[in-house]
Formats: structure tokens, sequence, C-alpha cells
């Protein structure tokens, strides 16, 4: 009789999270011309993230992500977004190397302009994660972040590790 293979199992429950994506800046302006003038493409995010893994369906996860910056087609003037916090992840496995979460969390949010600006709201979110072997996985979200009466929506893309 052959040895059956053992299953693949992840090294350890703790892992790390490199993720690039297009966020967007909704933003409230008092003046309709300054509204006019606002270019909402925030640009390009990038998000560090390290959690770990509570049982087989909920993670924590604590965060840094810098959410690019907003321009105006009547000024040089910008608007640079960036915060950090942390998160729940609840997640389901669709098949063995396919899996779908939700997140829920608090951010604590800084927003450089003319006057900065910085408070503590919350985040939501949903995506997927795709398990190329033990180890790592590449990973999909879309996430809302309220930054006191605007948003910003960050849809990216990365890859996770496993220590």
């Amino acid at each position: 009789m052959a040895d059956s293979p053992e299953p693949e199992q992840a090294v350890s429950d703790i892992y790390v999270a490199v993720n690039i994506g297009k966020a967007k800046h909704n933003i409230t302006f008092d003046s309709a011309a300054t509204a006019a003038a606002h270019d909402d493409d925030g640009g390009t995010s990038m998000t560090l993230s390290i959690g770990r893994d509570l049982n087989e369906n909920i993670a924590i996860e604590g965060f840094y992500a810098n959410h690019g910056k907003t321009t105006f087609s009547t000024s040089t003037d910008t608007i640079k977004a960036s915060t950090m916090g942390i998160a729940a992840k609840v997640g389901t496995d669709l098949t063995d190397d396919l899996r779908a979460f939700v997140n829920v969390g608090y951010h604590s949010w800084k927003v450089d302009q003319t006057t900065d600006e910085d408070g503590t709201d919350v985040l939501y979110g949903l995506g997927i994660e795709y398990k190329l072997n033990a180890s790592v996985a590449v990973v999909a979200g879309y996430d809302r972040f309220t930054y006191d009466t605007d948003t910003i929506t960050d849809m990216s893309i990365g890859i996770k590790y496993r220590f």
C-alpha cells in the first residue's frame, strides 16, 4: 500500500499582505466651483497589512494604507490621504483554493491639504482570495473608508504570504 500524501497545511496562522489598487476620493465641497475643479481620481493606493487567523473563519488584521492624492484642474493644490487601523475579517471557503471574505474595522486617518485634518472612522469591505499554495495567495478586494463626511473607495489586488 502506498502512503497517501499529507494534506497541504499553512505554515502558520500569521500572515502579511501587500495590495496595490485604485482609490477614488469622494469629497464634499462647500463651493460648487471647487467641486467642479476636483479630480476625484485618487490615483494609486497601496496597503500593507499583517494579520492572524483566530479560527477557520475569523481573522484580525492591522494595516496601513496610502490612498493617493486628489488634484484640482484650476490649481496646483492636492489632497493626500492615508490611514492605519484594525479590522475583523470573516471568510468562508468557496472551493479548496478560493475563499470569499468581508471585513469591518476602525481606522485613524490623516488628510494632508492646505490645513491638515485627521480623525477616526469605520471601514468595511469584501473580497476574494485564491490560494496558490500553503503559504501564498492572491487577494482582490473592495474597501470603503469613511473620512469624517467624505469617503474613499479602494479596489485593489495583492499578494498574501503566510509565515
